[in-house]
């Protein structure tokens, strides 16, 4: 998949699905639950100041240090002229911290949520303005999730974007995709609206061992309503998914972290030797 070069870091891991190596999984996460009120950034003065913030700094800073750092180039960015009138979700690797909070808004002119845990909209203060510019939490009750449905379905009558990483946990610089559960592929085929991924893939630079990032964009894919709601979300994931691993595997040209599954076993093995 890769050209050979020497990874600077390697990492061992051992659940595809629940390992997270973010310098961010030690913040404090509370509970989102029925007191928690999506709506408030409708409130004529924070909605004035978090699109303000949103279109006239956000935006821009954030195009620059994508730039700046990740040397950040989009392929195919064009297909998101497809959107529709209605809103739309996208489904992107989740491989760097920066990137993939940013992406979705760089994509297209229009607003884009990011589905996140509490950790962003707990902070206190700014907690309410992170919410406004974009960040919106899963609900942990079920009067939450309620909650965060209805306030997800307003957001795409309005012509938003949706983003999703359905790999839940950062893997910083992984060059591939991991398996993904189809469950947040549920949201459009509820809703019946049109998704997109974005694949972000690793190369080389000329003149630096921190690699650039490429964003390749795809779609849409459309919920097949011909098929029972279980199989329609299935079908849809397995697209996606097999769109996105393919992107991988032509641009992801450069292994900056190496990741290694690690057996039980020899986990255990290794434990013994470090007691004895």
């Amino acid at each position: 998949m890769c050209k050979k070069n020497i990874p600077v870091k390697t990492i061992y891991y051992k659940d595809e699905l629940n390992d997270d190596f973010a310098s961010t999984q030690d913040m404090a996460k509370k509970q989102i639950d029925e007191k928690y009120n999506y709506f408030k950034v409708d409130k004529f003065f924070l909605k004035a100041l978090s699109k303000t913030l949103y279109y006239i700094l956000a935006k821009p800073v954030l195009w620059l240090l994508n730039k700046i750092i990740f040397n950040l180039k989009f392929v195919n960015k064009k297909v998101f002229r497809q959107r529709g009138k209605k809103g739309c979700f996208i489904y992107a690797n989740h491989t760097n911290y920066l990137p993939d909070a940013t992406v979705g808004s760089l994509v297209h002119w229009g607003q884009n949520q990011v589905v996140c845990g509490s950790e962003p909209v707990t902070i206190p203060v700014i907690g309410p303005l992170v919410a406004g510019v974009g960040a919106l939490p899963l609900g942990n009750t079920i009067s939450a999730k309620k909650n965060f449905m209805k306030f997800m379905k307003s957001r795409l009558d309005k012509n938003d974007s949706i983003s999703i990483y359905p790999e839940a946990h950062i893997w910083p610089y992984f060059t591939g995709v991991r398996n993904f559960i189809p469950g947040s592929m549920a949201y459009p085929c509820e809703y019946n609206v049109p998704s997109f991924s974005i694949t972000m893939c690793y190369q080389k630079k000329k003149f630096s061992k921190s690699p650039k990032m490429i964003a390749i964009c795809d779609g849409p894919f459309y919920p097949d309503l011909e098929l029972p709601k279980k199989e329609r979300i299935n079908k849809l994931r397995d697209e996606i998914y097999n769109t996105m691993l393919e992107n991988t595997k032509k641009y992801s040209t450069y292994e900056y972290y190496k990741y290694i599954k690690q057996d039980e076993d020899k986990i255990e093995e290794e434990k013994v030797e470090a007691v004895t």
